[in-house]
């Protein structure tokens, strides 16, 4: 009775243990894929010395924002925000293009070249088709002596291989666990059947 007593109490505590780990790595797992705040402001490299921060949403299925991985195609907004006032005081080139194999492609969407002098300018732009993407931000003096260059790849409703990664790590937690149980219950049944009957 005491041995069956503290097999019980060993399966509980691993199953525990399992269940912690398993938490522990999907939420992991789940900041890799993107899916939530794990990062909200991806700064956009202007160059060796300047950053302007860059988040997408899609506000019509999730308030959830976004660095490099939009989960479907449709109506999305992108948000800018450059604090520099080198920056607030150049004027702002700002495009959506096809990334070709890391290359530059078509454009698919571009702002009126103009300042934003107060760092910050969001956008609508309805993404028809899922692919890979990229925000292009050019600014530029008015005088053009000096221009900053950046650029921010993402993509729209596909799955990359963080997410793929993710997937597969919860459906081999959930085997895992229905495998535990199923011979927790073997277990439990074989010494049910070895005790003997009470006198």
């Amino acid at each position: 009775m005491v041995s069956r007593r503290r097999h019980s109490l060993t399966l509980r505590s691993s199953f525990a243990a399992l269940a912690a780990i398993g938490l522990a790595l999907g939420a992991s797992a789940a900041r890799a894929a993107g899916w939530q705040y794990y990062d909200p402001e991806c700064p956009i490299a202007l160059g060796p010395s300047k950053t302007m921060k860059f988040v997408t949403m899609q506000p019509k299925k999730s308030i959830e924002r976004i660095c490099d991985a939009l989960p479907e195609a449709g109506p999305s907004v992108i948000a800018l925000d450059a604090p520099d006032p080198e920056l607030r005081e150049m004027n702002w080139d700002i495009r959506v293009l096809h990334d070709v194999d890391g290359a530059d492609g078509e454009m698919v969407f571009r702002l009126p070249t103009e300042k934003h002098r107060n760092g910050m300018v969001n956008f609508d732009h309805d993404f028809a088709a899922a692919g890979k993407y990229v925000l292009l931000a050019r600014l530029t003096s008015d005088d053009g002596a000096k221009e900053y260059v950046g650029r921010h790849r993402f993509t729209v409703g596909l799955l990359n291989n963080k997410e793929l990664y993710g997937y597969v790590f919860f459906a081999c937690f959930f085997v895992a666990i229905g495998a535990f149980v199923a011979l927790r219950k073997r277990g439990e049944a074989k010494n049910a059947a070895l005790t003997p009957p009470p006198q």
